[in-house]
Formats: structure tokens, sequence, C-alpha cells
């Protein structure tokens, strides 16, 4: 009898442990994308029905399926997509020593106000843009002009990217230049839970942004040229603009928006370097007010004008491959 016992207590807790497998969830295997070098040039339709066009260029060291970092490059007013792609010796051949995926995005054609003048040209939606201040550097569109989804746009190309690509999602960076600078440190201010840190040229975080901090405070990098006409005029000052510690005074106003939205005090630390001989000063705000470990660099170029420099390429990715999302 007890031998009877045994086998149907066997019998029985493993009818249990069958149903228990039965009954549990079966996880689906990943999907895995490969990357195939190329250029893509991939459209979408944003909600307000607009056409967005952009680049995605695959070079041959992204390959296969592992997950490779992503840097948007965001053109400046009256440029595209396409100009920044087509440059030599700037971010596509950069990609392909390094080993990212470039994308490319162009921004919509505007009609807006600038300084009493009307202008129609591509224009990022960075902040300013359809502001009716003009005082504080807002630019009014035209009569019957609406304004891009810009942040929108962003979102979109990133799913894309992370449907049809096989990316680090950890590792998507944003470089640019002028209105594009401005562009990606609105993506700084507004999608921190999304680009892990930013590199730009030549321009200014808008003061149309609401100034609170942001989610996720970034590191960044801000670059600018001692030969810019509109650094010069910003700084109230003539082209060149002298490279000295003094020049804080002149840089804070420009300083305090990002200063402010990635939670850092305006005590900085000042040095002098170079990049390709030219000569550089150094302001790095690291002094966070809510602890964290973020920092932004404000680096004066000796002779660079309000261009995008190849020169640029290599410290701006220097910069952005050491920063990731947490």
């Amino acid at each position: 009898m007890k031998k009877i016992y045994t086998k149907l207590s066997i019998l029985i807790f493993a009818i249990l442990i069958f149903s228990c497998n039965k009954d549990e969830p079966v996880s689906p295997e990943p999907t895995l994308v490969e990357n195939i070098a190329g250029t893509y040039y991939r459209t979408l339709i944003t909600s307000d029905g607009e056409i967005r066009e952009f680049i995605v260029y695959v070079p041959e060291s992204a390959t296969g399926y592992q997950n490779v970092p992503v840097v948007f490059v965001i053109h400046g007013t009256g440029s595209t997509g396409q100009e920044f792609y087509d440059h030599p010796q700037k971010w596509t051949p950069k990609s392909d020593t390094e080993g990212f995926i470039a994308v490319y995005p162009t921004a919509l054609v505007h009609c807006y106000l600038d300084g009493g003048q009307e202008r129609t040209t591509t224009k990022w939606a960075s902040g300013s843009l359809g502001e009716s201040n003009t005082q504080l550097g807002g630019l009014p569109l035209c009569t019957n002009e609406r304004l891009a989804k810009d942040m929108e746009f962003f979102d979109e190309m990133v799913d894309i990217l992370k449907a049809d690509y096989s990316i680090n999602e950890r590792r998507i960076y944003v470089t640019g230049n002028s209105n594009g600078a401005g562009m990606g440190l609105r993506l700084a201010a507004e999608r921190s839970d999304i680009f892990a840190a930013v590199a730009v040229n030549a321009g200014a975080q808008s003061p149309f942004l609401d100034n609170s901090t942001t989610t996720r405070p970034m590191s960044m990098m801000v670059t600018v040229g001692t030969n810019d006409n509109r650094f010069a005029e910003a700084v109230g000052s003539s082209v060149p603009v002298p490279i000295m510690e003094s020049l804080i005074h002149q840089i804070s106003n420009i300083m305090q928006p990002m200063l402010d939205v990635h939670a850092l005090d305006i005590l900085y630390e000042y040095s002098e370097s170079s990049i390709e001989n030219a000569m550089t000063g150094e302001f790095l705000f690291s002094n966070s007010t809510i602890g964290n470990n973020n920092s932004i660099k404000f680096v004066v170029i000796e002779e660079f004008p309000h261009s995008y420099s190849r020169k640029l390429v290599d410290p701006h990715w220097d910069f952005l491959k050491e920063q990731s999302l947490p």
C-alpha cells in the first residue's frame, strides 16, 4: 500500500509541474535586425501631414547584428541634410572609421520675419521660430505659415532607427551647426531621455524654451569661433573675439539658459589648449545643483568662422563617444 501512495504522489507532482509549465507565458525570441551598408533615403509623415526627409548612412564598419551608436547631424538655416552628407571629410567619413550610423535630417522651408525682413528658407523649430517677441530673438512666421512639428519628426526618426537598424539605444548623439545647433540644444532640453549627449557649434539655446531642469541633466559640448560675427555681436565684441578668462562675463547670458536646464551652477574652471593648432579657451561647468555628474564644455576656438569646420568632427566625436544613457 505504501508503494501505491508513493507512486500516486509522484504522478500528482508530475501533473502539477506540467500544468505550471504549460500555463507560463513563453517569451518570444528577440528579432535581430541586420545592418546592411548603404545610404538610405527615408521619408515619414508627421501628424500634420508633412512629408519629412532624412538620410541614414550605414558604413561597412557598422554592418551585421552589432548594436552601434547613432549620430544625428543637423544642418543650419538654408541648408539640407544632403549638403552635410555630401561634404567631404566631415561626419560621413568619420562614421566609416568609427563604426556608427550617421543620420542627416532636413528641415522644412518656412517663411518668417528676421529683423523685419521676410525670409523663406529651411529652418528648424528650435524655439525662436514662430515667436512674436522679436526683442528676445523671436522670428514671427509669415501670414498663414505653419510651424513644423520638428520634435515629432525626431521622435519618429528614432522609432524608425530602433525598428529597422541594429542600434545602441543608450548611445544616440546629436551634433549640428548654427540653427542646427539650436535644434540640438532643444533636443538636449526636451529629449534627454532619448539622446545621450550633444556636441554643437555656433548656436545657443533659445530663450523661449522652458528653463526648468530637464528629466536627465545632460553633458554637452558647445564650440564657437573667434571669427564668428554672430558670436562677436552676442558678446559685444569685434572680430576676432579675444580668448581670455574674462570672457566669462560676456558669455554668462548665453550659458545661463543651458545651465538652468541641466542643473549646473555658474561656477567654472578655465583652461587653454588647442584644436589642430588653433588656440582654444575652455570654460567647464561641472558644479551640479542636484548632485549629478554632468557638465557643459563651452569652447572658444581661434579663427574659426560661423560655419562648421571639418576640424570640429574629431573633438566633437571624442566628446560624444564617452557619453551614454544610464
